[in-house]
């Protein structure tokens, strides 16, 4: 579940402004470490691999990732490990606000950068082409990325919204603490884009607990669940598939429109969540037409 929960840390722990670290960085750093999956896939994304001298141990795509040297989670960093590398430069996020805290006392070049919406994840990638010199690559990035989500947009024009609960996060093989996507956040935004109309969109939180009352009283289209890889094997699917079945009342397993997701990558704010873009508009699309 840890993988879910680093975008509900994301979401919903306090933020600090982007900003440089107070220690001086050369031109083009040519040791970074990334603190956080999305900035790592971003690394990657943009030809600037070579530079990249660690990662935490939660940064898995693309798989070629896995082989960096490791420093740690984003929760408990290995700072011993950190100064070990040499970095000329430590990227993290806002929620890193202890790390962040810690890089400074260790006198370490930093960049805090924003990606919780659509449009900051675009905007991080100038943001890293200009830090890392890969300016042109991360434009070509970025524009893949814009095609792509331009694409969903234009085939959900197509047909009316699709109300839809996307679940985050749940008990393994059950329905107890059902956490659902709510306002404020790229998931949010990419469900909307997509042709869906998110039942949590007026909730309080960015990943809100919700009730079966509640549930069953909003009633949606589509129910689309999540499941981390850890969780994902072909018995733990069908137990997930076999609890829905016990919310008949619910219009979306009458009509068997529910839809189990099983790639992590889809839900990491950097360039494979235009994979959950595209996943989205074809399930809307194949509701409206059934």
């Amino acid at each position: 579940m840890k993988t879910k929960f680093f975008f509900i840390l994301l979401l919903n722990s306090f933020f600090l402004p982007a900003a440089w670290g107070l220690e001086p960085t050369p031109a083009i750093p040519q040791r970074v470490i990334s603190m956080a999956p999305n900035l790592t896939e971003m690394i990657y994304d943009i030809g600037a691999s070579d530079q990249l001298v660690g990662v935490t141990d939660y940064c898995k795509f693309p798989p070629v990732a896995r082989l960096k040297p490791k420093v740690g989670g984003w929760i408990n960093p290995n700072y011993e490990k950190i100064v070990s590398l040499k970095p000329d430069l430590v990227l993290a996020l806002q929620f890193h606000g202890p790390t962040v805290d810690h890089l400074k006392e260790l006198k370490l070049p930093y960049l805090v950068i924003d990606c919780q919406t659509v449009e900051d994840i675009l905007k991080a990638y100038d943001t890293l082409g200009k830090a890392l010199g890969h300016e042109s690559d991360a434009q070509r990035g970025r524009s893949s990325l814009e095609r792509r989500l331009t694409k969903a947009r234009s085939k959900a024009s197509q047909h009316k919204p699709v109300s839809v609960l996307f679940v985050i996060s749940h008990s393994p093989g059950a329905l107890d603490q059902l956490y659902g996507v709510g306002p404020g956040n790229f998931v949010d935004e990419l469900l909307s884009l997509s042709g869906g109309a998110n039942i949590l969109s007026d909730a309080k939180e960015p990943y809100p607990l919700i009730s079966k009352e509640q549930l069953i009283k909003r009633d949606p289209d589509v129910i689309i669940d999540s499941l981390p890889s850890s969780e994902n094997s072909l018995s733990q699917v069908k137990a997930t598939k076999e609890s829905w079945k016990k919310f008949k009342e619910l219009r979306a397993i009458r009509d068997n429109h529910l839809f189990i997701l099983t790639r992590d990558d889809y839900l990491i704010p950097g360039p494979t969540m235009a994979g959950l873009a595209e996943y989205l508009s074809g399930v809307f699309a194949k509701v409206k037409n059934n």
